[in-house]
């Protein structure tokens, strides 16, 4: 009897200590999944924002550009134009200095000239000057032989 009245208290203290031990194990395990499961979330946003191309709708009469011919203008950050269909889609990426909505299927585009103010508009409105223009279509290529009216704006 004194043998097994001796085993019992180091039983029960190894078991607590087992116990203690899990619960420890348990709560490291937890915390390592939770670090892992953080820098995973915080990896995945930051790969989804710098491989996806957003783009912001082209700004016009105080809102985003109007939808033309299924089309309309967005803006990326150096502030080149480019076009997405209606869903958001980018269907011709932002590379133009400017450019107009589509009508009867092209639009009018440049890459030179600059942005200028229409006199005693207080900066509310505005044209873009360009000696290059050209048409597009609605994937992007340059239409050849194409009359640019000739002038340095859009009518």
């Amino acid at each position: 009897m004194c043998g097994i009245q001796a085993v019992l208290p180091f039983q029960h203290a190894v078991s607590a200590a087992l116990t203690l031990a899990k619960t420890d194990y348990q709560m490291k395990t937890t915390r390592i999944m939770n670090k892992i499961i953080i820098y995973l979330s915080a990896v995945l946003l930051l790969c989804s924002c710098g491989s996806a191309r957003h783009y912001a709708a082209f700004q016009y009469d105080n809102g985003d550009d109007y939808v033309s011919e299924g089309l309309y203008r967005i803006v990326d950050q150096k502030g080149r134009i480019g076009y997405a269909d209606e869903t958001g889609k980018t269907v011709i990426r932002p590379r133009f200095a400017f450019g107009y909505p589509f009508e009867g299927g092209k639009a009018k585009v440049t890459d030179s000239g600059k942005r200028k103010e229409v006199a005693g508009s207080g900066g509310e409105h505005w044209y873009w000057e360009s000696d290059d223009w050209y048409y597009i279509d609605k994937q992007g290529n340059r239409c050849e032989n194409q009359d640019t009216d000739k002038d340095k704006t859009h009518p």
